[in-house]
């Protein structure tokens, strides 16, 4: 047997003293925490390779725009049918679409930031076990979370959640509200 193995055997058959279900409530949110985390660092990679290669079509598409734009009327007419300047601009809408719907990822880890927050918040809040017994420091709790959320999503979900829906309730919510902006404004660039 490994002296780990040993070392867990007995931790489990002789409890350490300030072992509490609070502590291991606490663990718990700080790994979800953690794991929310090394997520958002891993998909910043991806993202920043995804910007750089962006950045890069649309330098390109503005570079072969101006070549084409000087393009002598004889150049013009050997491309025959093929209109570099509309091509461009179809390329430079496409590019601004894309961008717009890129803009899904720094809502993501806004929205990602502030779960982390409340995992961390609540996992020292349930350690103390005078404050977490007493509803007036849940409702200090929740003032100080609700404050945290800036997207509509956010509210909405922290608002149903508080005035007892469930879970599934509030994500059916957040779905349907999320097909209607899909259907009402697609195109266009929301701030946050």
């Amino acid at each position: 047997m490994l002296p780990n193995s040993i070392e867990i055997a007995n931790a489990e058959a002789a409890p350490l003293a300030d072992w509490t279900p609070e502590q291991q409530i606490a663990q718990m949110l700080e790994l979800c925490e953690a794991q929310v985390e090394s997520a958002t660092c891993e998909s910043d990679l991806a993202v920043d390779s995804l910007v750089k290669a962006f950045s890069g079509l649309a330098e390109t598409a503005r570079a072969m725009k101006a070549a084409a734009a000087k393009f002598t009327p004889e150049q013009r007419a050997a491309l025959g049918d093929l209109d570099l300047k509309k091509q461009m601009e179809a390329i430079e809408r496409q590019m601004t679409s894309a961008v717009v719907a890129f803009q899904f990822y720094d809502k993501l880890t806004q929205r990602l930031g502030h779960v982390r927050y409340s995992l961390s918040t609540l996992a020292l809040f349930v350690c103390d076990r005078a404050q977490a017994t007493q509803r007036e420091q849940w409702r200090r709790l929740f003032t100080t979370l609700k404050r945290l959320y800036r997207t509509e999503e956010e509210k909405q979900i922290f608002q149903m959640m508080v005035e007892g829906a469930s879970a599934d309730e509030a994500r059916d919510h957040i779905h349907q509200s999320t097909q209607t902006i899909r259907v009402g404004t697609a195109g266009d660039i929301e701030l946050f």
